[in-house]
């Protein structure tokens, strides 16, 4: 075995978001960059090793600067989150997980965060 070599991530969470639609139990595998390599679904991460869990909703490719982005998105919080999201998303960003969702009409509330992963 290498030992210099960097083990995969596996990040868990409620939703995915995707140009598709949202996923829900998804289970990212990230490439020792950060980037996502296989999606798949998981109903209870917590029995699978070394696997991280973030409640709420994942987002790949979010604008770098993410926290700018973020404020951007909650001044619409109107709007229902995948609408927003389809407008914001750019190849090449960065996974973010957001917190605090309304799950139910998916917008953002006074409560919601964004942490990048």
């Amino acid at each position: 075995m290498d030992s210099s070599a960097q083990p995969i991530r596996r990040i868990a969470s409620n939703l995915l978001w995707t140009p598709g639609g949202i996923v829900r139990n998804p289970l990212l595998t990230l490439a020792p960059d950060g980037w996502v390599v296989a999606v798949g679904s998981c109903s209870d991460p917590d029995r699978l090793a070394a696997t991280e869990f973030y409640a709420g909703l994942l987002v790949p490719d979010f604008p770098a600067d993410y926290r700018t982005a973020f404020e951007r998105l909650c001044r619409d919080s109107a709007t229902p989150l995948p609408e927003l999201l389809a407008q914001t998303v750019t190849p090449g960003g960065v996974l973010v997980v957001i917190s605090g969702l309304d799950y139910e009409s998916m917008r953002l509330t006074s409560r919601s965060q964004i942490r990048r992963l």
